[in-house]
This record gives structure tokens, sequence and C-alpha cells, in this order.
């Protein structure tokens, strides 16, 4: 794997990581901003989080373990 496609995949992951955690931020607020105060409802709005997080995580640790047996 060249190295400009392996920065793409570290740039791909951690953009998507970022939307991640902007959706998350936003899902924490209601439509005034204020802040979610309610755990349940914080939960609710976790769910799926980590595993979105670990999937674009495991794309980087995949794209490198591919960049380095391709040398």
């Amino acid at each position: 794997m060249e190295i400009s496609k392996l920065s793409w995949y570290y740039h791909h992951a951690c953009d998507k990581i970022h939307e991640i955690i902007d959706d998350l931020y936003e899902a924490l607020h209601d439509e005034e901003g204020i802040p979610v105060e309610l755990l349940g409802e914080v939960e609710e709005a976790m769910e799926g989080v980590k595993a979105a997080i670990y999937h674009e995580l495991d794309l980087i640790k995949s794209a490198v373990d591919e960049h380095e047996r391709n040398e």
C-alpha cells in the first residue's frame, strides 16, 4: 500500500470519529442547547458510539497492518 493511501485511511477513519463525536455532542443537548440531565437519556445517546469508534480504530489498525505486510 502506498503511503498516500495509508494517510487516506487515517484521514477517513479520524474524520468519521469526529463526525460520531459531533453527533453525540448534539444528542446530549436539546433544541435550545440545554444539556441532557437524565442518565437514561445520556446512556441512550451514547448507545453505539463506542462500537462505531472502535470500528474506525480497527480500520486504522488494519490499514497499517496491510501497509507493513506489503513493504
